[in-house]
């Protein structure tokens, strides 16, 4: 299965930024990566090995496609390479429905790994507010897994205060970190593969970002991913993990903000291993030890 993320946001916010940070990340993973604003895109000069009139072939290897096919077949574009990408990323417009976008992430060979969407914290409250935009700011906001509030540098800690202030009440159950153009640890923007060996799964801490670890030698059921996914509390950003029994038949687990999805998968390890990455002094490692004790049960 290939991860699908969209990132979204409106025009000035930091979308490509946010793009560029993922490629210089990838650290040998392949991402494919779409864009439907492609007259206003910037792909970091030094990511550019050749350019088409419709494709960007990247130094690590991956693709960038304008939609000027239409997106369906631009997807299939990716999907049709002699070595498809493990990760699709999508660009979105500035004016663009990023739900509509993200339901294409539930194609076969896919799976929605998260909805992205970047907004300018200095004009937030003003876009939101706007008489042509607002309707459109607001709806990318309420569909996204995780908001990033973008060039927090730039602003006085009132204006941040005020902008967290208004989407906690304005869309509660929405996820929200600040960003210094938009560096976030790829573990929070995506999904990593998750191996067998425990030693993927630690997270090194990243700025003010750190990770909780959970591992038991027993496989868990569906229901027990499940009360786990939803027992997570907002200082969770992201949360991931495996669970396999003997015949390597097992589950995996994504979560990203508020989205929850767990499929079944094949050529999983024994036991079960589960990660969950927060903020640094926000995420409570106690909650989360009860929390596993409470939802599976047994020794780590």
């Amino acid at each position: 299965m290939i991860a699908f993320t969209v990132i979204g946001g409106y025009l000035g916010a930091g979308k490509t930024t946010l793009l560029n940070h993922f490629l210089t990340q990838s650290s040998g993973r392949r991402f494919g990566v779409l864009i439907n604003d492609f007259g206003a895109i910037n792909i970091d000069a030094e990511l550019i090995a050749s350019r088409g009139e419709t494709t960007i072939t990247l130094t690590n290897g991956c693709i960038c496609c304008s939609l000027a096919d239409g997106f369906l077949n631009a997807v299939d574009q990716l999907l049709a390479l002699e070595t498809p990408p493990e990760h699709i990323v999508v660009e979105a417009s500035g004016v663009a429905e990023v739900n509509q976008l993200a339901q294409y992430g539930h194609l076969p060979g896919l799976f929605l790994d998260g909805v992205l969407v970047v907004v300018d914290v200095e004009t937030l409250l003003e876009k939101v507010n706007d008489r042509y935009v607002g309707q459109t700011v607001r709806r990318q906001i309420n569909s996204a897994d995780l908001v990033i509030l973008n060039k927090v540098d730039l602003i006085d800690p009132s204006v941040l205060k005020a902008c967290f202030e208004w989407l906690k009440q304005a869309h509660p159950k929405v996820r929200v970190v600040s960003s210094v153009r938009c560096e976030l640890p790829l573990p929070v923007l995506a999904g990593q593969p998750m191996h067998e060996r425990r030693s993927e799964f630690l997270f090194p801490e990243h700025a003010h970002y750190t990770s909780w670890n959970h591992v038991l030698n027993d496989p868990v059921t569906r229901e027990q991913l499940e009360f786990f996914a939803e027992g997570l509390d907002a200082t969770v950003i992201r949360a991931k993990g495996t669970s396999g029994g003997p015949s390597g038949s097992g589950l995996q687990l994504q979560v990203v903000g508020r989205r929850v999805q767990i499929t079944s998968m094949n050529n999983v390890g024994l036991g079960t291993r589960l990660v969950a990455i927060g903020l640094a002094g926000q995420i409570d490692t106690r909650s989360l030890d009860a929390l596993a004790a409470q939802s599976f049960g047994g020794a780590r």
